[in-house]
């Protein structure tokens, strides 16, 4: 599994009646929810959040006038400064309190990065395969990335060639992927090739 690379200080939190370690450092929230599972929220400065469960409401429900945006300005060790992306007011939350509200999810946060990926073989090659027939193509190869948002997306590889890893094509993959933007998609491409990238040299 790809790491996000970066030493933070956490602490283990009870979030919602769940274990979770969070970060204490100033500029970013990083939560591990639960402290056991590779989801993950994280936020910095710049990056938005919204009022709302994105994994419970639909795009629509989500773009919808009663669901503030707020872009944080500035996270310290102890608030969080937002502004509302619509009106341009300023608001203060307590970070312990907004963490917490986070992790309810009764904010969700703009969907930026992956910084975790997991690549797994899922089953032995054997023959030949064309990725043209979908349904005679059994997956050989599983992604799973992880977004700041919480939310994972996953996306399913067979090979053309017997074995090789560099004949990987994508045949099935979430609904949500198909509905990334350009920049977004690049993103998660970039983030999965990497992993498969690393976890092709232990095959």
């Amino acid at each position: 599994m790809s790491n996000e690379n970066s030493k933070r200080t956490v602490e283990v939190r009870t979030i919602d009646g769940v274990d979770a370690l969070v970060n204490t450092d100033p500029g970013e929230i990083f939560i591990d929810l639960p402290a056991s599972n590779p989801r993950y929220i994280r936020i910095q400065e710049g990056d938005r959040i919204q009022e709302g469960d994105v994994s419970t409401k639909t795009t629509a429900e989500m773009g919808g006038p009663l669901l503030t945006n707020w872009r944080i300005e500035s996270i310290t060790s102890g608030t969080v400064t937002g502004t509302d992306t619509e009106t341009g007011e300023t608001r203060e939350w307590d970070r312990e309190q907004l963490i917490q509200r986070l992790g309810a999810r009764e904010f969700s946060a703009e969907l930026t990065t992956f910084d975790r990926v997991s690549v797994t073989k899922i089953e032995e090659w054997s023959g030949r395969h064309s990725v043209e027939d979908i349904e005679e193509v059994k997956p050989y190869v599983i992604a799973i990335a992880y977004g700041n948002n919480g939310e994972k997306f996953t996306q399913l590889y067979a090979a053309t060639e017997s074995g090789d890893w560099d004949s990987l094509e994508v045949v099935q993959q979430d609904t949500t992927i198909q509905n990334f933007s350009d920049e977004l998609r690049n993103r998660f491409d970039n983030a999965v090739k990497k992993t498969i990238e690393v976890e092709q040299r232990y095959h």
